[in-house]
């Protein structure tokens, strides 16, 4: 588990920061996933890879958590955004940094199903096929909710340019 951890240690935080915005919640959810993919060690068939393995883990506990903030909100945004610009000064350029903190935002409206599927299909790059089989839905159902976020996202921004 420490070789997985030196190895995609960082990935994991990455996603965790994106999902999550705050690096010390990140930090903990990290540690959480390697517990949770310590204890599933053994179920681990080698289907898919480590790194995939590990962000699905990832992926289900932060949205887990933002479930739980969603029914449960605390107003942290000013802090979540300096805490993501600190723990992305020295690991990403200037123009990496300002597209996280724009996608980081987009996302703060969100609900965790679609912050979810954005991850998936932004971040992981998945097609709409295979977003279909994660998330147990048909391709179209995929399609409606693609628009719907691409929707949100244009709304954002131009109410973002209007201020």
């Amino acid at each position: 588990m420490a070789k997985l951890y030196r190895h995609y240690g960082y990935v994991v935080f990455r996603r965790c920061v994106v999902y999550l915005g705050d690096p010390t919640a990140a930090q903990d959810a990290v540690q959480d996933v390697f517990v949770r993919a310590l204890r599933a060690a053994s179920n681990f068939r080698g289907e898919a890879s480590p790194r995939t393995w590990l962000c699905r883990i990832a992926d289900q506990l932060c949205v887990d958590l933002l479930r739980r903030r969603w029914r449960n909100p605390v107003s942290t945004e000013s802090s979540r955004d300096e805490g993501l610009e600190l723990a992305t000064e020295a690991a990403v350029g200037d123009d990496d940094r300002e597209s996280l903190l724009t996608v980081r935002h987009l996302l703060e409206g969100l609900d965790p199903d679609s912050v979810r599927l954005a991850v998936l299909y932004y971040v992981d790059e998945l097609t709409q096929e295979e977003l279909a089989q994660e998330l147990g839905v048909s391709r179209r159902t995929i399609g409606k909710r693609l628009q719907l976020l691409l929707e949100h996202a244009r709304g954002m921004l131009r109410e973002e340019n209007a201020s």
